[in-house]
């Protein structure tokens, strides 16, 4: 069918490994495929300029570079300057760093070879890099996606080899768009799984990272919580808690810099581990069977990205918690035998809770949002069983969940306007 040779495109776009918060990556990215075009020692590479859209921007700013205990747009630039010969990972640039790369893109800094501009008014993601040695100039530029590769040059010349992408994402969105819900959750439930090697990998990697996360929960603030109390005889952790703090401190560690790949969601990493844990916690507790979980999964991502498509990748609200997490609970009711109605009303019944919370930038902060929203994805999920539904006409409720979601989009798009802008406003003045 059309409609399942979409999703499964869809899938295969949005679910991506990448190590560190995608904003950090995409500009590392850049910055390396410029230097790689201009190919000359490093030592000869006089500035490394970097344009950024306003979202990419203020998602990069508070975030761990992954291996290195720093952070920020400008130490992810020298960093993929300094990797450039890693091009070929992906988002993954950043990951296993050495320690010599290290030194050297703090001495970038230090000598002001490396310059970030903000770019205002630019729809969408949009990474422009430029690298300058004497007479030679190069650049490379990201758009609509945080691995989408639209151009690379040497001079005003292409640069042979790069890998670069002709796909209309507007379309691929437009398309998915136009689907109603309830065609997810038939994907979801009859796909062959085998042709969907992703969903394995996805689980597989999420999980790896949410483990590693917890050997070191000493070192997280809320790791150390978790220990703390969990030591109590008198406390007992219930499905829903374990479910939240689990998430909350991978993606804390996460934030923090934990130097491992996730697969990423619709743009995010956070929204692909917020997207999986919750729902592999509950699949533990309730036995559920391998190939149930993967088909919960599979709807999880494809609810987180269908969200998505209507807020945008990056947005003024919260994709963990307003895309995310709706897709972790809607996986949650499909694990509990839930029918497309109690599973469309999960969906309604989180949208209507969250809309309201705003993306301020990646940060350790963002656990929080997590801890919160994987919570409501636990416990409404028993509402939504019991078929209770936030009535049509309630506030942005429509009478199905697309038209809920359009309704999502006006909001976005009509109401928050301004709203990225004032939270960088904020944010600049707190560095």
């Amino acid at each position: 069918m059309k409609e399942d040779a979409l999703l499964k495109a869809a899938l295969m776009r949005e679910l991506i490994p990448a190590t560190g918060c995608t904003e950090v990556g995409t500009v590392a990215l850049a910055a390396g495929w410029a230097v790689r075009a201009l190919d000359v020692q490093m030592d000869h590479v006089e500035s490394i300029e970097i344009e950024v859209d306003n979202n990419t921007y203020k998602n990069a700013m508070g975030v761990g570079i992954p291996g290195t205990g720093e952070t920020g747009l400008g130490f992810a630039a020298a960093m993929g300057a300094l990797s450039s010969m890693g091009v070929c990972h992906g988002l993954q640039i950043l990951e296993n760093p050495n320690p010599m790369t290290v030194e050297k893109a703090r001495r970038l800094l230090v000598e002001n070879r490396v310059r970030i501009e903000r770019v205002s008014k630019t729809p969408g993601i949009l990474i422009r890099a430029k690298v300058r040695s004497g007479n030679e100039e190069a650049s490379a530029v990201i758009q609509g996606s945080h691995d989408h590769l639209v151009g690379v040059q040497k001079n005003g010349n292409p640069y042979p080899g790069a890998p670069i992408s002709g796909q209309d994402l507007c379309k691929l969105s437009d398309d998915i768009k136009s689907l109603r819900y309830g065609d997810l959750v038939k994907y979801a439930r009859t796909v062959d799984l085998e042709e969907l090697p992703i969903i394995r990998q996805a689980l597989q990697m999420n999980v790896h990272f949410c483990e590693e996360a917890q050997k070191g929960a000493s070192s997280q603030k809320i790791g150390s919580v978790v220990e703390k109390y969990a030591k109590q005889k008198d406390f007992h952790v219930d499905l829903s808690a374990k479910a939240q703090f689990v998430t909350a401190l991978a993606v804390e560690a996460r934030m923090k810099g934990l130097d491992l790949p996730v697969m990423t969601c619709a743009g995010s990493g956070n929204q692909g581990l917020v997207a999986t844990i919750p729902v592999v916690e509950i699949a533990k507790n309730i036995r559920s069977s391998e190939e149930s979980l993967l088909r919960a999964l599979v709807l999880s991502y494809m609810t987180t990205i269908y969200i998505k498509t209507f807020t945008g990748i990056l947005s003024p609200i919260c994709g963990c918690g307003v895309a995310a997490a709706v897709g972790a609970g809607s996986g949650i009711v499909f694990l509990l035998s839930g029918g497309v109605s109690q599973i469309e009303a999960q969906v309604n019944n989180m949208v209507g809770a969250m809309a309201g919370i705003i993306c301020d930038g990646a940060k350790s902060g963002c656990a929080f949002k997590a801890l919160m929203a994987v919570g409501l994805a636990v416990d409404s999920s028993y509402l939504s069983m019991e078929n209770v539904r936030i009535p049509s006409g309630d506030g942005i409720m429509g009478k199905e969940v697309l038209d809920t979601l359009k309704n999502l989009q006006k909001i976005v798009e009509d109401g928050m306007s301004s709203m990225d802008t004032a939270i960088i406003e904020i944010m600049d003045r707190n560095v």
